[in-house]
């Protein structure tokens, strides 16, 4: 691991140099300053405990402190100026770790001061003269995390993840495919909502199901279970997509490819995406940021954090954002708003407390997809900033977070952990919508009112306890734990089907959009009301088996109760999908989870995972009033991960088969009445890299090729796995920070290529999205230590495309070209 540095009163970087995981530690970005080499007595006393041998060579004091912090597996912590520039003698021979400190640190005018949690501190010498002021030449480094004995920039591009276990684990040890979008790839490509970050994900693609509710689909199957901060939480029931976050509060966004069931519970058969909020930094740092571009484009930020207390146990931070931008469509246009806040308190050197909560709201004038033809079922032709809807169409979602956490260290190397996470979401679309199909020859076609209204509250416990036991003579590690999830949903939606069509050339805002018996009184058409409540309960646990030195088992299962309730209301006239109350209960379900790692080497291991699937499908109703039985199947996978360059650069590949059965999906001849989907499958290979290739140059992405299929299409029209899934998916981004004297300038740029998508809804026709490519590019300079600027070009061609074919409203295009410009200041 090499240690970055950093500078500024009061700046401090936290490195954790142990062998088994520990706590994450924030470090702030800061430039290299010179220190005077001034001899001072070391103060630390000699220690009594086991002797390490160190071989450790003349050098930089940041590279000497890098190799004894590892060997001897401790914490260091200190302010970056007092290294910089420091020269070590090296270390040779069996000390404890007093007197190596001391030996490393003697001439430098440092000492270590001890910690009551066994950490040290480094600190100048009482007569240390001050520090001379930064040199005008020192190179800006961004803010990185540290932890795990890893180099700043190995945890820059390729942290560990808890996404596949409770533990922090380098993907090379997780038998599965996981990406992580990480900040300094947030701030490169100035990615804003999850949606940016899961387009850039290898493998997925990002869908509309409504105006701005997306759904994230993965190996042909749909991404539903989220986590915040490893806690599960799930797409409210009666909703098939998501309103994306912001990404202002998450630190990192990480994405498992494949069925996830282990942690998560009943569902997560296209994978699981685990949002990071970003947690309160040990020393002070603040930033702000203005962006200003096309389409109205403006966005203003502030992330402010640090201890509050002189002792540092009480940390906090607070983030706060606005986004408003102008849409693709003329007279569309949308606001984004979101805070969040968050105290940590050290109660213990063994115990931390952490909650905080968020509050995002997202409303604008937005529009329902553009509609097919009736027959060959092709895209209507108008212009993509046409606005086909009402002048009175609102988008409306606030979702509220709170959550709280109790870490606590047990000794002999385990930890527990208890976490809650409560989120309610609003959300209301009132749409004139153009209907569904338009005759070809008249351009005529049927237009209905919506207007929609749900209210989503979820409360989520997750219990577990993780760390190493004995066992034939070796090591190994154990997770074992328990959650639970209540979700209640109340669902309001009314619908009015006008006598009357409209010419999809004509006025878009016909008087008949605008009369109030279609805009907000809905009482002279259909409404369906409902209510719901789901309850799971689950127990789990984690087993990794070190075989032998290079071979671990990893052999998992949970245990899941889920039951639900659902209750329409009891007046027919407001139960307009012909819905039964419903009590459906399941459990105990085993899902269990099978892996295998060899390390082939020490940068290549060889990995093979088994999984099943099983997932309840709530409010699914044939036309005929049967539910949909649950989803069940199994995944298949084996790979190669790679770690070049100590870890800097990770590549995989992998080949997987999903297979899986009664998947629903709208009905094309009832609308809110759903189809088994019958057996289906998927199955393919992808390639994955990310990191750094050559210093200063990163990399990331991917090539995914996925065989998408119904394999039982006796209750379907052809093959509606597939209208979500492309057969191939390039994806790719890079930057580039340009040597020498224009070191202050830094490139970047990515791609997105994809093969054409289908929806086939009878023997007529399709609904196709052709396939594209789109270019993005990006410049930035760093004009002082603390300020940069970034000017950043998406769909740079300003390429026409479809961006989803089977949306609700038809189809979708792609946004245009836009520019932005951001300026960030870091303190």
């Amino acid at each position: 691991m090499r240690i970055e540095r950093a500078s500024g009163k009061g700046v401090q970087q936290r490195f954790r140099l142990a062998r088994m995981a520990g706590a994450i530690r924030h470090a702030t970005a800061g430039m290299a300053v010179g220190v005077s080499v001034l001899m001072a007595p070391p103060i630390v006393q000699a220690q009594t405990g086991s002797l390490r041998h160190y071989d450790i060579a003349a050098g930089s004091l940041e590279d000497a402190l890098n190799h004894f912090g590892v060997r001897a597996g401790i914490t260091l912590s200190f302010p970056g100026e007092l290294a910089a520039g420091q020269h070590s003698n090296g270390l040779q021979g069996d000390y404890s770790i007093a007197d190596g400190l001391n030996r490393l640190l003697a001439g430098t005018g440092l000492h270590p001061k001890p910690q009551p949690n066994g950490s040290y501190l480094l600190e100048k010498s009482a007569d240390t003269a001050p520090s001379p002021a930064p040199s005008a030449q020192a190179q800006v480094l961004p803010a990185v995390v540290v932890t795990t004995g890893r180099d700043a920039i190995v945890q820059a591009n390729n942290p560990p993840t808890t996404i596949a276990s409770k533990i922090p684990l380098e993907q090379r040890e997780i038998p599965q495919s996981v990406t992580v979008v990480t900040q300094k790839q947030i701030e490169e490509q100035n990615l804003r909502t999850l949606d940016d970050a899961m387009q850039s994900v290898p493998g997925v693609t990002v869908n509309l199901i409504n105006p701005n509710d997306t759904a994230y689909y993965s190996r042909g199957f749909p991404i539903s279970t989220f986590q915040l901060d490893g806690v599960p939480t799930v797409i409210p029931s009666s909703g098939g997509g998501t309103i994306a976050d912001d990404l202002a509060m998450y630190e990192s966004v990480e994405v498992l490819r494949g069925p996830a069931g282990l942690f998560n519970g009943l569902g997560g058969d296209g994978g699981v995406i685990n949002l990071v909020r970003k947690h309160a930094p040990a020393a002070f740092q603040a930033s702000a940021e203005v962006s200003a571009g096309n389409y109205a484009n403006r966005i203003e930020q502030v992330d402010i954090g640090g201890p509050l207390n002189a002792a540092g146990t009480l940390k906090g931070r607070l983030v706060a954002m606005q986004h408003d931008q102008g849409l693709l469509q003329d007279g569309a246009w949308q606001r984004d708003q979101q805070v969040y806040g968050t105290l940590e308190a050290d109660l213990t050197p063994n115990t931390i407390a952490r909650v905080g909560a968020s509050y995002t709201k997202t409303f604008g004038h937005v529009m329902y997809g553009i509609p097919a033809y009736s027959t060959g079922y092709g895209i209507v032709d108008v212009p993509r900033s046409a606005y086909i809807g009402a002048d009175w169409d609102k988008l409306e979602n606030e979702k509220t977070n709170a959550f709280a956490e109790l870490e606590q260290k047990l000794g002999g190397g385990w930890k527990a952990k208890l976490a809650f996470n409560y989120t309610h979401i609003y959300t209301h679309y009132l749409n004139g919508i153009p209907g569904s199909y338009v005759d070809p020859e008249t351009d005529i076609g049927d237009l209905y009112s919506y207007n929609y209204k749900d209210s989503n509250t979820q409360e989520a416990v997750d219990l577990y306890a993780s760390g190493p036991f004995k066992l034939f003579g070796r090591t190994h590690q154990l997770t074992v734990g328990a959650n639970y999830m209540h979700q209640t949903d109340r669902s309001t939606q009314y619908f009015v089907n006008p006598a009357t069509g409209f010419d999809v050339w004509g006025d878009v805002y016909t008087s008949i959009y605008d009369t109030a018996a279609y805009s907000n009184d809905f009482t002279n058409g259909q409404q369906n009301d409902f209510r719901s409540t789901t309850n799971q309960y689950g127990v789990y646990g984690d087993a990794r088996f070190s075989l032998a030195d290079p071979l671990t088992l990893i052999v998992g299962g949970r245990v899941t109760w889920w039951n639900t309730q659902l209750t329409p209301n009891a007046n027919p006239d407001y139960n307009y999908f012909g819905e039964n109350a419903q009590d459906d209960r399941v459990g105990p379900k085993f899902t269990p989870f099978v892996g295998l790692v060899y390390d082939i080497d020490d940068r290549y291991s060889a990995y093979a995972s088994y999984t099943s699937i099983y997932k309840p499908q709530t409010d699914t109703y044939t036309y005929d009033g049967k539910i949909i039985k649950p989803v069940t199947g199994e995944q298949y996978e084996v790979g190669l991960k790679g770690a070049q360059f100590g870890g800097r650069l990770n590549t995989s590949i992998a080949l997987f088969q999903i297979t899986e059965e009664n998947r629903a999906f709208s009905d094309p001849a009832h609308q809110g009445f759903y189809l088994a989907q019958g057996r289906a499958r998927s199955r393919g290979v992808e390639f994955q890299a990310s990191g750094q290739v050559l210093p200063n140059w990163t990399v990331g992405g991917g090539y995914t090729y996925t065989m998408a299929e119904a394999l039982d299409t006796s209750e379907t029209f052809g093959s509606p796995i597939s209208m979500t899934t492309p057969r191939h998916l390039f994806k790719l981004w890079t930057n580039y920070r340009l040597p020498g004297t224009l070191n202050k300038w830094s490139i970047g740029g990515s791609m997105y290529v994809t093969s054409a998508t289908s929806y086939t809804i009878d023997d007529t026709g399709s609904m196709v999205a052709p396939g594209y490519a789109t270019f993005n590019a990006n410049v930035g300079y760093q004009a002082t230590k603390s300020l940069s600027a970034l000017l950043s070009v998406t769909n740079l061609t300003d390429r026409t495309y479809v961006r989803t074919a089977s949306g609700a409203g038809g189809y979708y295009y792609g946004n245009p070209l836009e520019v932005m410009l951001t300026l960030r200041y870091k303190m």
